[in-house]
C-alpha cells in the first residue's frame, strides 16, 4: 500500500513537467495563420521554390520572426514561422521567390536563380500578401516564367 501511495505521488508530481513538454514556445511568439496558394513555373508545379515573407513595415527587433518555406511537388505553398507549416503572424508582407538547384553533396541550394531577379528582392517584388484573421491569407495561383 505504501508503494502504491509513493507511486501515485510521484506520478502527480511529474504531471506538471509533462504538460510543459508540448510545443516549444518562442519569446514573443505571435498567433500565426496558414498561408495558401499554388506556385508554378512555365505552367508546371515545381518543388522547392523558396518563399520568404518580408514585413512591409519595420521588423520588431524585440519579437523578430522570419516566415519562409518551400513549395511541395504540386506547387502548394507551405510557409513556416515557428513550426513546420504553421503559417505567418498577422501583417502586411512583400513576398519573394527563389528557385535554385538543390545540390545533394553540399545539401544546399546552389547556382543561378531560375526566376526573374525582381522576385528575389524584397524591395522590388510586386507580390504582396496581407495575413490575419480577417484576411484570405491566400497567394492564389502564381505562374512565373523561367529564366
Amino acid at each position: 500500500m505504501r508503494n502504491l501511495i509513493t507511486t501515485l505521488r510521484l506520478a502527480l508530481c511529474s504531471l506538471p513537467l509533462l504538460v510543459g513538454c508540448g510545443q516549444q514556445q518562442f519569446p514573443g511568439e505571435q498567433p500565426v495563420f496558414p498561408i495558401e496558394g499554388v506556385v508554378t513555373v512555365d505552367g508546371k508545379p515545381v518543388e522547392n521554390i523558396q518563399i520568404a515573407l518580408h514585413p512591409a513595415g519595420d521588423l520588431n527587433a524585440e519579437k523578430p520572426f522570419y516566415p519562409q518555406g518551400f513549395t511541395d511537388a504540386e506547387g502548394n505553398v507551405k510557409v513556416s514561422t515557428y513550426a513546420d507549416g504553421d503559417g505567418a503572424p498577422a501583417g502586411d508582407y512583400r513576398v519573394t521567390f527563389v528557385l535554385k538547384e538543390y545540390n545533394l553533396l553540399s545539401r544546399s541550394f546552389t547556382g543561378p536563380n531560375r526566376l526573374s531577379a525582381q522576385y528575389a528582392d524584397s524591395a522590388k517584388t510586386p507580390i504582396t500578401l496581407s495575413v490575419g484573421p480577417d484576411q484570405s491569407n491566400d497567394l492564389g495561383k502564381l505562374d512565373f516564367e523561367s529564366n
